[in-house]
C-alpha cells in the first residue's frame, strides 16, 4: 500500500541560476473524453497522451507572451487535500472563429497541456493540467474598452467536486527532442 503521507526524499530546493517564470504562448488543449485512460503517469510523468481514435485530436491555442498563465494551489480538505489546476488565457483577436471557440469551451471539459518558459529541467518543461478530472471554464471577461487589446480573457480550472490529487503531471517522453514531437503530435500542427 502506498502510503501518500510520508515524505521519501533529500532534496535541494534552490538552484544557482534563476528560474525563468511564466508560460510559453502556446497549449494544446484536449476534449477530456477523447483521451485513452490507460496511459497511466509513473511517478508524476506522462510519457504520452493517446487520443481513443485517429478521428480525434488537441487543438493548438496560439497567444503572445505574458497572455497565458497557469496555476496550481493546494485545498485542504478535512479528510483530504487536493489541487485545483489552473489555466487562464487572453485573446487579443476578436473574429467569429475565436468566439466559436470560446463558445465551446465555455461547455467543455479539457486537459491542458502546457510548456514552461524555464528550462533547468527537460522533465518538467511541458506539464499536464486537468489530467485526472479535466479542466472547465470557471470566467470569461469580454470588456470592450480594455486599453491593451485583449478581447476574451478565460480561465479554465478544476471544478469544486472534481480536484486533482497531484500537481500538474510532467510530460516528458524521453528526451527534448521526442518531447516537442510528442507535444505537436497531439494537435497534429
Amino acid at each position: 500500500m502506498t502510503n501518500c503521507s510520508k515524505i521519501t526524499k533529500n532534496l535541494a530546493l534552490a538552484a544557482c541560476a534563476n528560474s525563468v517564470a511564466g508560460l510559453r504562448p502556446r497549449m494544446v488543449l484536449i476534449n477530456f473524453d477523447d483521451i485513452d485512460r490507460t496511459e497511466k503517469p509513473v511517478a508524476g510523468i506522462l510519457e504520452g497522451i493517446t487520443l481513443k481514435s485517429a478521428e480525434v485530436t488537441g487543438l493548438l491555442w496560439e497567444f503572445i507572451d505574458n497572455s497565458l498563465e497557469a496555476d496550481c494551489t493546494l485545498n485542504k480538505g478535512t479528510y483530504r487535500n487536493t489541487f485545483v489546476h489552473k489555466v487562464a488565457g487572453k485573446a487579443l483577436l476578436k473574429t467569429q472563429e475565436v468566439k466559436d471557440e470560446i463558445n465551446n469551451l465555455a461547455h467543455s471539459r479539457v486537459v491542458a497541456v502546457v510548456e514552461n518558459k524555464d528550462n533547468n529541467s527537460e522533465e518538467t518543461r511541458f506539464e499536464v493540467y486537468g489530467y485526472e478530472n479535466g479542466l472547465r471554464m470557471a470566467d470569461l471577461q469580454s470588456p470592450t474598452t480594455d486599453a491593451d487589446g485583449v478581447h476574451y480573457s478565460f480561465s479554465l480550472q478544476s471544478e469544486d467536486n472534481a480536484r486533482e490529487s497531484e500537481l500538474p503531471l510532467s510530460f516528458y517522453a524521453g528526451t527534448a527532442e521526442a518531447t516537442e514531437e510528442a507535444f505537436k503530435a497531439l494537435s497534429k500542427a
